[in-house]
């Protein structure tokens, strides 16, 4: 079994030149994002730092176990795996610029972008959901917005690079950086479209199905390069493209969201020839959920939701997760304090949401749920 570390073992002398820019490297710099940087890079496109430069200040800097700490859904050796390609050939002169890190919560906002510049070929990659909580939030509000405030970042950010950087760019993210990747390639404009060579999209959030017939997204089908481990959740939400690779990964259950377990060999994944029967049965049941509700209710259902999980006073899932016995009381209280007509609300939808589930499982009763 071989990861993300075996890959700069076998292939950190390799110069791009030998061996071009491929989707394990995507995958690499895609994870990097996550990656606290803030006052580390440059926020503007002129001013370029080397990634091993940058290793070398993000271990030095004063607040570094403050950096280190990106939350307990986030991989635990991010910070080791910039290391290990800070030190490598193939990695350490890649430059790095245009990092913008933006968190409103009045917004429900939560984005984070930076731009690796490999020889000739811009890189920019699209942070995926953090250890927040308003991000986790904004990623639900796909349920029911048109568009939300980081997939509008990702539009805004892309456009600045390409009017301050020559040649062309790859796009690219993982879980929610994969859903803002495949957007913005689609939404950018036709110029700003031919300069895009791939978009690799990592285990991102779907659309819904209107959105893969748009012409836009006919124009860059074919330079869409889409990931998902055996066991995907978090890119089982809504639809996904038609095309995509299934990768083997050695986490457990949802855990295989995090792409540092997943498993490769030399510069490809180890791939799997379908989804795991728990994804399928995931991916169907979510989807005849969400189908029959309106956008009113899914807007009322994602708002309730988070009312309760605000009401335990948590900003970050780490908080949540330490916490668990008081955060529990706290949004049980926050339950209860609910109007009647917003517990009704949630209760048929939830009701919907078993049907679903026994659609999609006969065998187990509702009372089971």
């Amino acid at each position: 079994m071989a990861d993300l570390f075996d890959y700069i073992s076998w292939r950190g002398d390799i110069p791009f030149s030998q061996v071009p820019f491929g989707k394990l490297d995507a995958l690499m710099l895609a994870h990097l994002s996550y990656s606290l940087f803030d006052g580390l890079v440059p926020s503007d496109f002129s001013s370029v730092k080397t990634l091993e430069q940058l290793s070398n200040d993000f271990k030095k800097s004063s607040d570094y176990k403050e950096r280190i700490n990106i939350g307990f859904l986030i991989n635990k050796r991010t910070a080791e795996l910039m290391e290990k390609c800070a030190a490598s050939e193939r990695f350490r002169n890649i430059k790095i610029c245009g990092y913008k890190n933006i968190f409103d919560e009045s917004k429900v906002e939560q984005f984070a972008a930076m731009t690796f510049i490999i020889d000739d070929i811009n890189c920019i990659a699209y942070r995926g959901t953090d250890d927040t909580l308003i991000g986790w939030q904004e990623d639900f509000n796909i349920a029911y917005l048109e568009e939300i405030p980081s997939q509008k970042d990702a539009l805004v950010y892309f456009s600045e690079a390409a009017k301050n950087l020559k040649g062309k760019f790859i796009i690219a993210g993982h879980s929610k950086g994969g859903n803002l990747a495949v957007n913005t390639a689609v939404n950018c404009g036709e110029k700003n479209q031919n300069r895009i060579k791939t978009i690799y999209n990592f285990d991102g959030p779907g659309f819904f199905p209107d959105f893969f017939e748009k012409p836009e997204y006919k124009k860059i089908e074919d330079r869409l390069v889409s990931v998902y481990p055996e066991l995907s959740v978090v890119g089982m939400i809504f639809s996904h493209p038609e095309k995509y690779e299934i990768v083997e990964s050695s986490g457990f259950a949802i855990m295989q969201h995090d792409a540092m377990t997943w498993q490769l060999m030399g510069n490809s994944f180890i791939n799997k020839k379908d989804f795991s029967k728990e994804s399928k049965v995931f991916h169907k049941a979510f989807n005849r959920w969400i189908d029959k509700l309106t956008v009113e209710q899914r807007k009322k259902f994602v708002n309730a939701l988070f009312e309760i999980i605000n009401a335990s006073g948590a900003k970050t899932n780490t908080e949540l997760e330490k916490n668990a016995f008081a955060s529990s009381a706290k949004m049980f209280a926050a339950y209860t304090a609910l109007d009647k007509q917003t517990k009704k609300e949630v209760k048929n939808i939830l009701s919907v949401l078993k049907g679903a589930v026994h659609s999609s499982l006969p065998f187990i009763k509702f009372a089971d749920i």
